[in-house]
């Protein structure tokens, strides 16, 4: 898409957002006020979240905090940018690529002391979200927003979850970066497990430098002596019994949430009958994990069904799309037809290869 046709793609998007409801808010970024405001207090600024911007740690710092207030409720510019590069883009991989050249290209490194001047004073350390760092580039001018890296992996973050992606920020002793759940893609030089339950298959995103391709750990960090946080409630697995549902069995779906993951506030199965519209069914938490039940269906009946969690913060995110047709395969009480398919080869093959060694034995002259 052309830098003119997102911006007037975004135009229309507010437009009839605002003509829908007049008396509608849009949520802009630091609390429903762009340019922001912030209050000095002890030595530093606190947006109007009440999150310092000069701090990373504690309950107010910065870090994850700053991740949030551009997601759920709050979501603005930067989630509508995520959201026209799912839009845009089928392919999960060719999507991943283009969101990072796309903030590379309208993102610029910079020191926070040469760049962030509050009240005349210039801030050693400082944090913008998402849709502060996205408001500072206008892709019709050329302009580009300069931060550094909590900078752009906050705006990343944002984009990425928006584009369907599940999320973890990074956070090292002078670095923050981010990772994407992507196990499909081929260019990673590492694949890590972030002990969420999931295995390998996050993948680093290092919007820093414009070259730096997606996949790409640093020699820095390929330690891992790095903290790992998940943005959005990741899901980590769902499955579902019996494999191959028959006309008179229910399908039980399950569907565990990463460790460290957001607290989920909703859990839901949706799923559809022959290609019928999504019948959502709230799921009960099991233990550690959320069940739901898909009734019956008569034998042919192709089912296809997804989960969808919301956190405490109003951010969703839904699983990949699950499918089965019920009666697809022979299903023999107390032997499986795999295992019948299974013993019936091994068998042709022992009668195959002992017919051939008679075969050569005849072939042998008597002396």
């Amino acid at each position: 898409m052309s830098p003119i046709s997102r911006v007037v793609a975004l135009g229309v998007f507010l437009l009839l957002l605002v003509v829908s409801s007049g008396a509608m808010a849009l949520a802009f970024p630091s609390g429903l006020t762009y340019p922001p405001t912030f209050t000095y207090r002890n030595g530093d600024y606190y947006d109007s979240f009440g999150f310092d911007r000069n701090y990373y740690g504690g309950a107010d710092g910065y870090f994850p905090n700053l991740a949030y207030e551009t997601l759920g409720k709050n979501s603005e510019l930067a989630f509508n940018l995520g959201a026209q590069f799912k839009a845009e883009y089928a392919s999960d991989t060719q999507r991943a690529v283009a969101i990072l050249k796309y903030v590379q290209r309208w993102t610029e490194y910079g020191y926070d002391s040469d760049n962030v001047l509050m009240n005349g004073v210039a801030q050693e350390e400082w944090a913008w979200n998402a849709d502060e760092t996205a408001h500072s580039f206008n892709e019709t001018t050329g302009q580009v927003a300069i931060g550094d890296c909590e900078d752009m992996a906050f705006l990343c973050a944002t984009l990425y979850i928006a584009a369907g992606y599940d999320v973890a920020l990074v956070l090292t002793d002078e670095h923050v970066a981010l990772l994407i759940w992507l196990p499909d893609y081929q260019n990673a030089n590492y694949y890590w497990d972030i002990n969420d339950g999931r295995g390998s298959g996050w993948i680093w995103v290092e919007a820093t430098g414009e070259q730096n391709p997606l996949g790409w750990t640093p020699p820095d960090y390929k330690s891992g002596n790095w903290d790992a946080y998940p943005v959005n409630a990741v899901i980590s697995n769902v499955d579902y019994s019996p494999s191959d549902p028959q006309q008179d069995e229910d399908v039980t779906v399950t569907a565990t949430l990463a460790v460290g993951a957001p607290v989920a506030s909703q859990v839901i199965l949706k799923y559809s009958v022959n290609g019928g519209s999504f019948i959502s069914v709230a799921m009960i938490k099991q233990g550690s994990q959320y069940v739901a039940t898909i009734p019956r269906q008569s034998i042919g009946t192709e089912v296809k069904f997804l989960v969808s969690v919301t956190d405490t913060d109003g951010n969703t995110t839904e699983s990949g799309t699950y499918s089965y047709q019920v009666g697809l395969s022979l299903a023999i009480p107390g032997f499986p037809f795999e295992s019948i398919f299974i013993g019936l080869a091994l068998g042709l093959a022992i009668i195959y290869l002992m017919a051939r060694r008679r075969s050569q034995l005849k072939a042998v002259p008597i002396s």
